[in-house]
């Protein structure tokens, strides 16, 4: 990893430790969701980076991909089991976290195992383990009463690509890849009270560029000029410019044509709670030891 490539990482950890915080204050009962994700965009952009993805906010049984659309008027209850996962990226150079919130302190109990269960699994990695093993020892670390989820996984980061093709399950896979040093790595544990199988719910308002192919509608090559802004990286409804009407027609087009990726909403069973901890990792890159670039 060339040293630009190590100060923008960190550059961006640090922006989502703000952003971290800000979202911690944020996530109080009466919250409008869309009020939070976009207060929390706002602190990463105003601190001079852009977003790497919408803000996730699922709730409950949900594990992933949700975000609020425009105007939504979903408000966070005392008793939600509330996931906040947030990127920011220095150009491209990805910082990924997540942290889960309960209002009520309910279920504090079971945040404070996934938060554990990351300690554990960011103490483990280091060059020259596998991730089969690392998973192995992720699996290790919860308890009876809870499943680990084990279609979420972590994953390697690249340059303006959050899931750079290597996955890195939170159980044992057998994979004989290695860790190395300069890896970029999101650790990313998610734990269950249901089944630990998560499944496609509905969209959740989050988007992916899937293909650079001419399109004819007007507004479909108005929409497809501010979509490549984001450089391949998710986006959401919430950034686009006079989204609504034709433009949300539009969109919907793009989806169907296959040009854009739509993202459901991954989620366990109902009446379910999901919990998850996230960090950002640069193996073995200050003097042999991790730098964890999301955390302080």
């Amino acid at each position: 990893m060339e040293q630009s490539e190590k100060d923008n990482y960190i550059k961006a950890g640090e922006t989502v430790q703000k952003a971290r915080k800000l979202a911690r204050e944020e996530a109080k009962p009466g919250t409008k969701l869309v009020d939070i994700a976009e207060k929390v965009e706002k602190s990463i952009r105003n601190d001079g980076l852009e977003p790497a993805f919408p803000v996730n906010l699922s709730i409950n049984e949900q594990a992933a991909h949700y975000t609020p659309p425009p105007g939504g008027d979903r408000e966070l209850k005392a008793d939600d089991v509330l996931k906040v996962d947030i990127g920011a990226h220095s150009d491209g150079f990805i910082a990924d976290t997540a942290l889960t919130v309960n209002p009520s302190g309910k279920h504090q109990d079971m945040i404070e195992t996934v938060e554990k269960v990351l300690e554990e699994a960011l103490d483990f990695v280091e060059p020259g383990k596998t991730i089969g093993e690392f998973g192995r020892h992720v699996e290790r670390q919860v308890p009876g009463e809870y499943n680990i989820v084990t279609n979420l996984t972590g994953h390697y980061l690249d340059r303006y690509t959050q899931h750079a093709g290597v996955s890195v399950p939170n159980c044992d896979n057998a994979s004989t890849h290695e860790f190395k040093k300069g890896d970029a790595v999101a650790i990313e544990p998610f734990i269950s009270t249901g089944s630990g199988k998560m499944m496609n719910g509905k969209p959740g308002n989050i988007y992916m560029l899937e293909s650079n192919r001419s399109v004819r509608g007007r507004a479909e090559r108005k929409l497809m000029g501010e979509i490549k802004n984001f450089n391949g990286l998710p986006f959401t409804s919430r950034w686009l410019n006079n989204y609504g009407g034709r433009y949300k027609m539009a969109l919907n087009k793009l989806v169907q044509k296959g040009v854009v990726k739509s993202y459901d909403v991954l989620k366990d069973r109902e009446g379910s709670l999901v919990a998850q901890a996230e960090h950002t990792v640069l193996v073995g890159m200050d003097g042999g030891e991790n730098i964890v670039t999301t955390r302080r």
